[in-house]
């Protein structure tokens, strides 16, 4: 303490004093005198107070209940210097760093929240409950669909590819969408233009429908 050279130790031995507890067990340190146990404070452009290791792999911190028993709250970094594989939050009185009652950042800015290996910005292993969720999407919204040029399938060209295919056409298969999961923004735009090539077919055959009423009256006034 009050030292200009970073990585010195503060050991308190003996029986350390938290929030006016002292433990009655056997002799403590606050930190292990191991060469790899310290609390540094760095005032070098980012404040720092963290457990530093030079080797081998950072467990991080557990927090401990107010009796001195082992708490399950624990957070840390795992992994050796240079070499970090990711940052955790987690819920478990073992092996904190492998737990899925957490949440884990991985160095590539992947976030996990129950599971230790996520795949995505933010992976979620379980059910997610939103007041409202807006998602932005460089996917073209099919207004095209509505374009003079666009040549849609006919009805009888739909029936054709669903009797071979049993889907629609530009819908991914079921089994495609088990093995691949489902692409929630590219299937909406996939339903909406579906919704609006179908609304152009019923146009077309209330047109169609109207005409042939037309004719109908007219072949029986001429009659």
């Amino acid at each position: 303490m009050r030292t200009n050279t970073k990585y010195q130790k503060i050991i308190l031995s003996f029986l350390p004093i938290i929030f006016g507890t002292i433990f009655t067990s056997k002799a403590q340190n606050l930190f292990p005198t191991t060469k790899n146990s310290y609390i540094t404070i760095d005032g070098g452009g980012i404040n720092q107070l963290a457990p530093v290791t030079t080797g081998g792999w950072a467990r991080g911190t557990t927090y401990f209940n107010s009796d001195g028993t082992k708490g399950f709250f624990s957070l840390g970094m795992l992994g050796s210097v240079g070499n970090p594989s990711r940052f955790y939050l987690a819920f478990a009185e073992n092996s904190p760093w492998a737990s899925e009652l957490g949440l884990h950042i991985l160095p590539n800015g992947n976030i996990g929240v129950g599971t230790v290996s996520p795949v995505a910005r933010l992976t979620v292993n379980g059910n997610i409950l939103a007041k409202e969720i807006k998602i932005k999407t460089d996917i073209t919204v099919p207004d095209y669909v509505f374009e003079q040029d666009y040549e849609k399938m006919s009805l009888s060209e739909i029936e054709e590819f669903v009797a071979k295919h049993k889907h629609l056409p530009d819908i991914p298969s079921a089994k495609s969408i088990e093995r691949d999961g489902l692409e929630v923004a590219e299937m909406n735009l996939l339903l909406l233009k579906k919704i609006e090539e179908l609304t152009l077919h019923l146009i077309e055959n209330e047109k169609t429908i109207k005409q042939l009423k037309k004719d109908f009256v007219n072949f029986k006034t001429n009659k």
